[in-house]
């Protein structure tokens, strides 16, 4: 599976910790690794998320990470095909860092493994689905900064 970060706004340099990223996102789509499949996840701004919101799940508010899930094309095909996409919103993830108690990046973090949790399949609607995301995404991260 190939996961591409894209940062469509203005995250500091110190913290587009690309590698990071990659290697926490495939530990949540660990089962679904799949060598033509690719997943993106894109940094944006609050103005893009709620634009993003608006358009495709008829919000009108900002949220902090929209996952979308894309079908496999109906035809054997040798390219990558699109898994899914995850926006993140960067702006939400300063503001509630140091709320959560964890560092920026990990805010970051968080947010990207929630998303690829969401294209894995898990949902978040009921307050115990909720907490086991959160359990799964704190370990995950966990386990990849200390690698």
């Amino acid at each position: 599976m190939k996961i591409c970060v894209y940062y469509q706004t203005d995250v500091p340099k110190h913290l587009r910790r690309t590698g990071l990223f990659k290697a926490a996102c495939l530990a949540a789509l660990k089962n679904f690794r799949r060598e033509n499949a690719e997943v993106n996840v894109v940094f944006v701004d609050e103005s893009e998320i709620l634009r993003i919101n608006k358009a495709y799940l008829n919000h009108h508010y900002v949220t902090d990470v929209i996952s979308f899930n894309h079908q496999r094309p109906p035809f054997a095909c040798a390219e990558p095909w699109a898994f899914g996409d995850v926006y993140v919103c960067y702006q939400v993830a300063r503001k509630n860092a140091a709320e959560f108690k964890h560092t920026f990046l990990q805010e970051m973090m968080m947010y990207a493994v929630h998303g690829c949790l969401h294209l894995s399949g898990m949902d978040d609607h009921a307050p115990q689905d909720r907490a086991e995301m959160d359990r799964r995404a704190e370990k995950i991260i966990a386990q990849t900064l200390a690698k």
